[in-house]
């Protein structure tokens, strides 16, 4: 069953494909957009619904979390599990925490920029090197 998961409070099965099209338009074309970065530049990621928002991590590794794309009411939110990590010379990413950090992705254009492939290429090589460890 890839793709689907159950919904973290109901029984429902639930597909990546389902989730992305129960939203407006708009905020589908930056998820696909942003799903299109993922797949190219984390080959092999594990893509999966979970609180209803696509996540990605390692296939081996269970606990190797590396980013989600979250529908927003006028945004989407592209956030890295370990983002504290991550070189960010433009300062883009939010949150406070010791590990977790966020953007907010406003338009089809900013999902497709260059400093967002690098900032999940980056995640992704992070994430790699742990399971090394």
């Amino acid at each position: 069953m890839e793709n689907t998961v159950f919904g973290p409070t109901t029984s429902k099965v639930q597909t990546v494909e389902m989730l992305i099209e129960s939203f407006p338009t708009q905020i589908r074309e930056i998820i696909e957009v942003l799903r299109s970065v993922a797949k190219a530049n984390m080959p092999g990621a594990y893509e999966f619904v979970y609180h209803n928002a696509l996540n990605y991590k390692l296939p081996e590794s269970p606990g190797t979390w590396i980013c989600y794309i979250s529908a927003q009411r006028n945004y989407v939110r592209l956030g890295f599990f370990f983002g504290a990590n991550l070189l960010d010379p433009k300062k883009r990413l939010e949150g406070t925490g010791k590990r977790m950090r966020h953007i907010k992705v406003r338009t089809v254009v900013e999902a497709g920029t260059d400093e967002l492939v690098e900032l999940i290429r980056q995640a992704w090589a992070d994430a790699d090197v742990l399971t090394k460890k």
